[in-house]
C-alpha cells in the first residue's frame, strides 16, 4: 500500500497518509483534516473548513428558498388588497350611480310639477342626499395601508436573506451569518 507523505496544515508537522484514507487527525496537534486528491494532487484540509463549507451552502439555500416563500407570501397579501380595493370601487361605482339617478329623477320629477318653485325641493333634496353619498376611499386606503404593514416585515426579512445569498462566496470566510 502505497504512503503519502504530507504536512498537517495547522502545525506543519511532517505526517504519513495511507491512501486509503480520507479523514484522520494529526498526530502532533490533533487537528480533523480531509485528504483532498484531484487531478494527481494529494493535499490535506480542515475538516472544519469543509463543514463551514457545507454550513454556507445550507444557509445560502434556505435563504433563496425563503425568499421564494416570502415572494409568494408577499404576492398573496397583494392578491387581498387588490380584491379588496376592487369590491370597495365596485360598491363606491354602485352607490354613486344610485345617488346620481336618484338626482337626475329629482331634478325632473320637482321641475315637471313645480317649476321654478321646485328649485327649493331640488336643493333641499340635494343636502338630504349627500348624507347617503359615502365614499369608500378611507376603506380603499385603509386597504392599501394594511397590506403595506404586512408587507414591511417581509421586505425586510427578504433583504436579510438576500444579504446572505450575496456575500455567500464559496471558498471564503466572510459570509453574513444571520
Amino acid at each position: 500500500m502505497k504512503i503519502l507523505s504530507l504536512k498537517c496544515v495547522n502545525c506543519g508537522a511532517g505526517l504519513e497518509v495511507k491512501q486509503d484514507i480520507n479523514d484522520f487527525a494529526c498526530g502532533y496537534c490533533g487537528v480533523e483534516q480531509q485528504v483532498e486528491r484531484s487531478g494527481g494532487i494529494v493535499s490535506l484540509k480542515r475538516v472544519e473548513e469543509v463543514l463551514d463549507d457545507v454550513k454556507l451552502g445550507t444557509n445560502r439555500s434556505a435563504s433563496e428558498l425563503a425568499i421564494a416563500r416570502l415572494k409568494a407570501d408577499m404576492a398573496a397579501i397583494y392578491a387581498q388588497r387588490d380584491r379588496a380595493v376592487s369590491a370597495f370601487q365596485a360598491e363606491d361605482h354602485k352607490n354613486n350611480v344610485f345617488v346620481g339617478w336618484g338626482l337626475v329623477l329629482l331634478i325632473a320629477f320637482s321641475m315637471g310639477i313645480f317649476g321654478p318653485w321646485g328649485v327649493p325641493i331640488i336643493i333641499a333634496g340635494i343636502v338630504f342626499g349627500s348624507r347617503f353619498i359615502k365614499s369608500k376611499a378611507k376603506e380603499i386606503k385603509s386597504a392599501k395601508a394594511r397590506a403595506e404593514t404586512m408587507v414591511e416585515p417581509l421586505r425586510a426579512q427578504i433583504a436579510r436573506h438576500q444579504a446572505i445569498i450575496d456575500s455567500y462566496d464559496f471558498g471564503t470566510q466572510d459570509t453574513a451569518q444571520g
